[in-house]
């Protein structure tokens, strides 16, 4: 029995994803057999619609070490496949162009696997009717030269979130961390999101005496990581955040900026703004990391399951989506707590 291990790699679409890289083993004892291998997450937000579509196969007298080496075995030849983008309800077929990541901004890990080329598929928002719409099922197709049958998958664009929590209907709307208390945040959002990241956007300026301008910096932070829906049919999630956690973040990132505390200069310190962003991936790559997970520890599977939705082959072909809201001011009260944090209180924040 040989076992050939396949990673997929997640692309990086013009923003922060939620998955940075997964891994499947699968064993196989037919003879020679080639399987299709398929990455794609679709987004509205993105520039560009990428799809990756390579092959894997066992071949009992090749090393497949060796057989990752060479790119014209990961590939199909560009005449082999065709790969569309289809909106289910609409029998029209937008096909993808063939194109190196690598050129594209998106290159591929060196690792066992050959580099370059690193073949993509992309379709830009107008050669799609303007784009993926929100809320709509879209099915991938790649078609084969040879006859076989098409390999499909399908996928629903989550729709838009709202953020209800902190309150976004103040004016301005406001924001607070205090200590060990939990600040709440909360989403609405369909069935077809149930996998969600929170980020924050925290810009702050530092007023040094004898300094002509202020300095500014900005701490980029997601306190919400990899959050599923309580159930299949949930139509909103939350989850707290501690105020020391936002403390300990601030801290790092002065001590990070000026490469250790003793050298973090007196300073009058202001927040900014902050804006708040939910990101949320659909059903599949849930489905896909809880089979990963399935096959961990002692008590994974002695053959391992691979997760897949394609017809045929191996992989996820999912969606995701993000909403923004922008302009929370931070708390007095967040201010006096920290001036009585001892992980915030030399660093002298102030209300303004």
């Amino acid at each position: 029995m040989k076992k050939l291990h396949l990673i997929l790699l997640v692309l990086m679409t013009g923003g922060l994803i939620l998955w940075n890289s997964c891994s499947n083993d699968f064993d196989i004892t037919d003879t020679w057999k080639e399987f299709p291998v398929v990455y794609g997450i679709l987004s509205p937000a993105d520039n560009a619609y990428y799809i990756r579509v390579e092959k894997a196969f066992l071949d009992p007298e090749t090393n497949a070490y060796e057989t990752a080496q060479i790119a014209d075995s990961l590939y199909y030849p560009a005449n082999a496949i065709s790969v569309y983008l289809q909106r289910i309800g609409n029998d029209q077929l937008f096909q993808m162009t063939r194109v190196d990541g690598n050129l594209e901004g998106f290159k591929r890990d060196t690792g066992i696997f050959a580099d370059a080329p690193n073949w993509l598929y992309k379709i830009k928002p107008n050669e799609i009717e303007g784009g993926l719409k929100e809320g709509t099922t879209y099915r991938l197709v790649i078609k084969r030269a040879d006859g076989r049958p098409d390999i499909t998958a399908e996928t629903t664009i989550p729709n838009p979130f709202n953020i209800l929590a902190p309150n976004p209907t103040t004016t301005p709307p406001r924001i607070n961390f205090l200590g060990s208390i939990g600040t709440t945040f909360r989403w609405s959002h369909d069935e077809s999101a149930v996998f969600f990241n929170v980020h924050l956007i925290i810009p702050y300026r530092e007023e040094i005496a004898g300094e002509p301008f202020a300095r500014r910096d900005t701490i980029y932070w997601t306190p919400i990581t990899n959050k599923q829906s309580v159930s299949p049919t949930a139509t909103s999630t939350s989850e707290q955040v501690l105020g020391t956690d936002f403390y300990n973040i601030l801290r790092n990132r002065l001590i990070e900026r000026y490469g250790s505390a003793a050298n973090i200069p007196q300073a009058s310190r202001y927040f900014g703004n902050v804006t708040i962003q939910v990101e949320g991936g659909g059903k599949e790559i849930r489905d896909f990391l809880l089979t990963e997970d399935a096959n961990s520890g002692l008590t994974g599977a002695e053959i391992l399951q691979t997760y897949t939705n394609l017809s045929e082959g191996y992989g996820i072909f999912s969606a995701k989506n993000q909403s923004t809201k922008s302009g929370y001011k931070v708390e007095q009260e967040t201010i006096d707590s920290m001036r009585l944090n001892p992980i915030t209180s030399s660093f002298n924040f102030k209300y303004f």
